[in-house]
């Protein structure tokens, strides 16, 4: 494999550039498989352009990411299964990446619950590069590429757009070859250094691969809005949606309204557009506003996304027998905050139907917003938390 640097950029604006341009990635020019018939380098292209990096922390929607971005994706010592989050703000991209991580386990488990609860190192690292691959390539690329942001620097820290210019693009055009470079050098090490800024990378990743146009002219209600990090570093629905349906659509509920006449002209407002992989479920709308739509609330797998105000975690069943589009039976789901440090199993037993007599909704401002958010699926269910005190 060679190594090679970045090419500068020519005319003018190549002498304003004082960014470090050495690459320490698969050379831009190697396009044939390597040795032993592992997939091919993907191409690497030129740095971004001053231009190219204010479009792309234009639609990010803030002038700096938050410190609490500077972070890689990688597991912690709590539960073996989860991933960990270092500070409040990212959260909304870890538990997308969470949910999907659990689907790969629970599709690969032969329905075997210690084979998700108590899975080793070598199988979660590799359900860890699967569910990476599922979002970036047949989600975001809609299965015909992904482009993987590598910077110029090792050290580099891209949290603005001035620092964006050191960030190389690789474009993967198969799932199987982005599945494989993203557990080799650089990658590996760029994005799951626990002290790296892989969990920027993989933001900036996102947009990159399903385009600043796509997301802003096609997939947002508002093109003038449209941002993929809101108030407060938290990220936006349009994010979630990016990476769970490959589009930024800004809503939840199933397929598209329209909302005016053919007088005054139509406003589309664009939801799920099919059942989603992975569930979502929000105490916003225990709030009643907005509504989530049954292919959010019954996905393909028994793993949701939990939106309960700021911060999301993830909810998910390991029988096999559940099935996720129903929402009458008893089930047990096991509850994970990667920002919890979590040295306990949660384990909740849902009981639909059964609302405790104490309560009149099951929404009520005393009670759990898991509890809450649970109910908009479950109706009227009683939660039991098994002796673990619930998460207000």
């Amino acid at each position: 494999r060679s190594w090679t640097p970045a090419r500068p950029r020519a005319g003018p604006a190549a002498m304003l550039d004082d960014e470090p341009r050495t690459f320490f990635g698969p050379s831009r020019d190697a396009a044939v498989a390597a040795e032993g018939g592992a997939p091919p380098a993907p191409r690497i292209g030129e740095p971004l352009s001053t231009d190219e990096a204010e479009r792309l922390m234009g639609i990010v929607g803030t002038p700096q990411l938050p410190d609490a971005w500077k972070q890689g994706i990688f597991f912690a010592g709590y539960q073996p299964y989860g991933l960990q989050q270092v500070h409040g703000g990212p959260c909304g991209v870890l538990a997308v990446v969470q949910a999907f991580l659990l689907q790969v386990l629970l599709t690969k488990s032969g329905g075997a619950a210690e084979a998700v609860l108590e899975v080793d190192e070598s199988a979660r690292q590799e359900a860890l590069m699967d569910a990476l691959s599922e979002i970036l390539f047949r989600n975001c690329g809609d299965g015909k590429k992904a482009i993987v942001f590598v910077p110029s620097s090792a050290t580099a820290t891209p949290l603005n757009a001035s620092q964006l210019r050191c960030l190389q693009p690789a474009t993967f055009t198969s799932y199987e070859q982005l599945r494989h470079h993203l557990g080799q050098r650089p990658y590996r090490d760029l994005y799951f250094n626990p002290s790296g800024c892989g969990l920027a990378l993989l933001l900036y990743s996102l947009i990159w691969t399903r385009g600043v146009e796509g997301i802003r002219d096609r997939d947002c209600d508002d093109p003038k809005t449209a941002v993929m990090i809101g108030g407060h570093g938290y990220c936006t629905q349009e994010l979630v949606n990016l990476m769970v349906f490959g589009r930024a659509y800004s809503n939840v509920f199933n397929g598209s309204k329209r909302l005016g006449s053919n007088q005054d002209g139509w406003y589309v407002m664009q939801g799920a557009p099919r059942r989603a992989p992975v569930g979502f479920l929000s105490l916003f709308e225990a709030f009643k506003s907005i509504e989530v739509g049954s292919r959010y609330k019954g996905p393909a797998s028994p793993v949701w996304i939990v939106c309960a105000e700021s911060h999301y975690s993830v909810l998910f069943a390991v029988d096999p027998t559940v099935d996720p589009a129903d929402d009458t039976r008893p089930l047990d789901l096991y509850y994970f905050d990667q920002l919890a440090r979590q040295n306990e199993k949660i384990r909740l037993t849902v009981t639909p139907k059964h609302l405790p007599a104490h309560l009149s909704t099951g929404f009520e401002e005393s009670e759990s917003m898991i509890d809450r958010c649970i109910r908009t699926k479950w109706a009227e269910a009683m939660v039991d938390w098994n002796g673990t005190e619930p998460i207000l």
